[in-house]
């Protein structure tokens, strides 16, 4: 019985909108979601805050930098130089790091270290980077987030190492913003303590011929 009403009833409505004329076409618009960026997932309060200043802090320090140095260091150490198309290949890197202080009195400093070798590689996880040789070990990973990386990681106990992890030691956690600064040349740059540091990590690739095997 249940079934037979149910049909009469669905042949009245048929019938009845046959009678009013042609069916109206409703049009249904979508509007697409933006995936917040990956490492939104992962970032801690206190490296968020270290973010979302470091570009203020680094204006700061490179307002103080003397003319001399803002020459000699050029696009490296200036936070607008930042160009599109930020991508990485995956090799090893020469880099060296640019260490930005600004004392109690006086003008900012900027001391270099030696020229050291990192290496960037494309892993399950995303784009790992690690800095092999020399003093500030670092690894970590580049977060894609438009025309920058955001990077997450952490200081390692010796060069070469990746075993200490974002998040597994917060004292060690690094938190910075990788862009490209002009051809085959890019620039990691790494919170400091406070807004009255900055270490910014040059990155230009090994030559094809000297790039490891495998």
């Amino acid at each position: 019985m249940f079934r037979r009403i149910v049909t009469l009833a669905l042949c009245s409505v048929l019938a009845a909108c046959a009678a009013k004329g042609p069916p109206q076409v409703v049009l249904v618009s979508t509007v697409a979601v933006e995936e917040p960026p990956a490492w939104r997932s992962s970032i801690t309060p206190d490296s968020e805050a270290k973010l979302e200043g470091l570009r203020a802090n680094w204006a700061g320090l490179h307002s103080r930098l003397s003319p001399r140095v803002r020459t000699a260091q050029g696009k490296l150490v200036d936070p607008a130089a930042g160009l599109d198309q930020p991508t990485l290949t995956p090799g090893s890197y020469h880099c060296r790091v640019v260490r930005l202080r600004t004392p109690a009195r006086g003008p900012a400093t900027a001391r270099s270290s030696s020229n050291d070798f990192c290496f960037v590689s494309s892993t399950d996880e995303g784009v790992a980077f690690v800095k092999q040789t020399g003093s500030d070990p670092a690894a970590g990973y580049f977060y894609p987030d438009g025309k920058r990386y955001v990077f997450l990681g952490a200081r390692q106990r010796r060069a070469g190492e990746n075993s200490l992890g974002y998040g597994n030691e917060p004292a060690r956690d690094m938190v910075g913003v990788v862009e490209r600064v002009g051809g085959f040349r890019w620039r990691l740059a790494v919170a400091g303590a406070d807004a009255r540091q900055l270490d910014i990590y040059e990155l230009t690739p090994v030559p094809a011929d000297q790039q490891p095997r495998g």
